[in-house]
């Protein structure tokens, strides 16, 4: 009988082969960027975690809001922070001017702006704060080229050919705009006076009604941006003469000249852009603007501005806070040359 302690040891079975992942292992694998918190991911970290508000002052629908749903949905991708639209009207713009102008200095509230606040700064309304003290400037959105559109029934194909009707017709027709001192009416003084034409005014309490009575011939002329009127240019009820652009033609109408184009000096924008309320840290400025640049690069999302009609203006090559001081210049001369009053 053979010692026990002679025995060889049994050989160790060979290592185990790794057997497929389960299900759920593969799935956690695939998922495990997406586990991250989302300020991880960021391309660009918002300086605040807290939900961050864009106040809009006009109602839900209009070139503002349209821009700053946009915003919302590409800074939610760029920073992986929560961003809600709030539209704050009254107060032809007041209102919501006022929320952002007092909300704290914390990056958590920007103020999605348009020509009428310098308009309003250049007529010194009382808007219950001051543009220069209580809002600074951080990033221009997207500026739009007025587009001079007429009633279809009127015999005109061009801008130049219906400042030739227009001026053979001193004060017989008339332009609509969506109020007084707005920018489409403050527009068309200015392309009155560059062209020495003389229209009548018919203010309405918004250019959807305004383009309205111009399919109906009840106005002759109007200068809206786009996206406005869009669907009735697309339709035939309303007809392009002009842009506006200092530049090329737009891509959403290729074929409609600029006014520089037909011999006439008029190259005015409706700009839009962001400003934030007065002593916001220069830190958090800076990465605001880094966060924004980051989210105007997205091929996407400037493909849908210029779709719109819009020009993606480079925040960095030109700060908007100089945009705003020319703004503000160039309507304190235009209502005074004009001799127009805004109460």
């Amino acid at each position: 009988m053979p010692d026990q302690h002679d025995r060889r040891p049994e050989a160790a079975p060979p290592p185990a082969r790794p057997g497929p992942l389960t299900r759920r292992a593969a799935a956690l694998l695939l998922a495990a960027p997406a586990l991250l918190p989302r300020r991880a991911r960021a391309q660009a970290p918002w300086p605040s975690d807290k939900p961050v508000r864009l106040v809009v002052t006009l109602a839900p629908g209009g070139t503002a809001d349209f821009l700053a749903r946009g915003l919302a949905q590409r800074l939610q991708e760029v920073t992986g922070n929560s961003f809600v639209v709030e539209n704050r009207t009254g107060g032809s713009g007041a209102v919501g001017w006022q929320a952002a102008a007092r909300a704290a200095p914390d990056a958590t509230t920007l103020l999605v702006m348009d020509n009428s606040l310098p308009i309003a700064a250049a007529a010194g309304r009382d808007i219950g704060f001051s543009l220069a003290r209580d809002l600074e400037a951080v990033w221009p959105l997207a500026q739009y080229a007025p587009i001079v559109v007429v009633n279809p029934g009127l015999p005109v194909n061009d801008l130049k050919g219906f400042v030739d009707f227009a001026k053979a017709r001193p004060g017989a027709l008339f332009y609509g705009s969506n109020g007084i001192g707005s920018v489409t009416h403050l527009q068309t003084e200015l392309l009155q006076a560059a062209t020495g034409m003389r229209l009548n005014h018919v203010s309405y309490r918004g250019m959807a009604q305004a383009a309205t009575d111009l399919v109906a011939g009840q106005v002759q002329v109007m200068l809206p941006v786009f996206p406005t009127v869009a669907g009735q240019i697309r339709g035939g009820a309303l007809k392009p003469i002009a842009v506006s652009t200092p530049g090329p033609r737009i891509p959403a109408l290729p074929d409609v000249p600029s006014a520089r184009e037909q011999g006439i000096d008029f190259a005015e924008g409706t700009w839009f852009g962001l400003m934030a309320p007065r002593g916001t840290p220069r830190d958090a400025l800076a990465a605001m603007q880094a966060a924004l640049a980051a989210a105007a690069a997205g091929e996407a999302y400037r493909r849908r501005l210029e779709e719109s009609g819009a020009a993606v203006p480079d925040g960095r090559a030109a700060p908007f806070g100089d945009t705003v001081a020319r703004e503000v210049a160039l309507w304190t001369r235009v209502l005074r040359e004009r001799n127009i009053a805004i109460e």
